[in-house]
């Protein structure tokens, strides 16, 4: 509401096409420092079509999903073009539904189907050929490159499910009661190759333990499919903020973030307990006591730290990469074509 907002920021909003793009321009009333380029357009393209776009010159800076497949065709485009890789506070995971289904009331069915998801595969064949420091992730709010990654795994996982165990998930289905064939719809959004190549991993190694995996990614995942509850498992990403708190709507009862319906009073009540705290050892303890809590009960599995890509064309200066929510966009107000 422009009559009580103090700013925008350095740009306001000039225009916005629906499903392909908005256009900002420089705020006159912006009181520091003026943004470097007069117009940003952000386009909304399909991962799939940004590199041939950056390559066209219909895009200048692109951030798209990394796979090995992406990093060789900005490889190729030669040196008209710059490649940017590191860390990001991005993480795959897969989560169960608590409202319905197969998993919503079976611990032991939950555990059976972590035993014999192939994290370490996973990330020896789709993440280290981009990022060969990349290791299994074992936490939810910290991550492998941060300080207190170590201390927080070490205090709350005792490693159980880093290993494929289909015997462990056979015993553990049959402590279940339930009877297989047992069939699992996996959902993310597609199209979406690495998704895809996940999926297929997962159904390889879980069908000796009697899942069947239903591969059921669609266009309308985040639209219909999550908020719908329509999938035993749901396999996407969470953009961290690097706040302490800020995973507290993904796993405290009833919020918004929490689309499993997943609900735990201890889980809650540590959550409780971090918001109102600014100790930071007290902040260390709920969390260990946040993630030992959701691996026991198994809300999900994280699975890996998504490895940061950005490309863009050489004309454009003071591209600059960040681990934090705002990805590349983070200093926009910079960028600028060079002369």
């Amino acid at each position: 509401d422009e009559a009580i907002a103090l700013s925008s920021g350095p740009y306001k909003l000039s225009s916005w096409e629906a499903g392909q793009s908005i256009t900002l321009v420089a705020n006159d009333a912006w009181w520091g420092t003026p943004p470097a380029t007069k117009t940003l357009v952000y386009r909304f393209a399909a991962p799939e079509t940004q590199v041939q776009a950056l390559q066209n010159g219909d895009l200048n800076i692109i951030e798209p999903q990394a796979t090995v497949d992406t990093i060789t065709q900005i490889e190729a485009i030669g040196d008209t073009i710059s490649l940017i890789t590191g860390p990001s506070l991005t993480w795959e995971h897969l989560d169960f539904n608590f409202k319905t289904g197969v998993f919503a009331d079976s611990l032991p069915l939950r555990e059976a189907f972590a035993m014999c998801v192939p994290r370490q595969l996973i990330i020896d064949n789709l993440i280290k050929p981009i990022d060969p420091e990349a290791v299994v992730m074992n936490a939810r709010e910290v991550f492998p490159f941060q300080p207190a990654y170590e201390e927080v795994v070490s205090a709350s996982y005792d490693g159980r499910y880093d290993e494929v165990d289909i015997e462990g998930a056979k015993a553990k289905v049959a402590e279940s009661g339930v009877a297989g064939p047992i069939t699992v719809r996996i959902g993310y959004s597609a199209p979406n190759a690495r998704r895809t190549d996940e999926v297929s991993l997962i159904k390889d190694s879980c069908k000796d333990a009697g899942f069947v995996i239903e591969d059921v990614g669609n266009a309308d995942f985040f639209d219909k499919t999550l908020p719908d509850g329509d999938y035993e498992v749901a396999l996407f990403a969470w953009a961290g903020s690097g706040q302490i708190t800020s995973g507290q709507n993904i796993y405290a009862t009833g919020r918004g973030q929490n689309y499993g319906g997943f609900s735990n009073a201890d889980v809650d009540a540590a959550w409780d307990t971090l918001s109102t705290t600014l100790d930071t050892g007290e902040q260390l303890e709920q969390i260990i006591k946040i993630e030992t809590l959701l691996w026991d009960n198994l809300y999900g599995i994280p699975v890996f730290a998504h490895p940061g890509v950005v490309a863009y064309d050489n004309t454009i200066q003071n591209v600059r990469d960040t681990a934090t929510q705002s990805t590349v966009a983070w200093n926009a107000e910079q960028w600028v074509r060079a002369n």
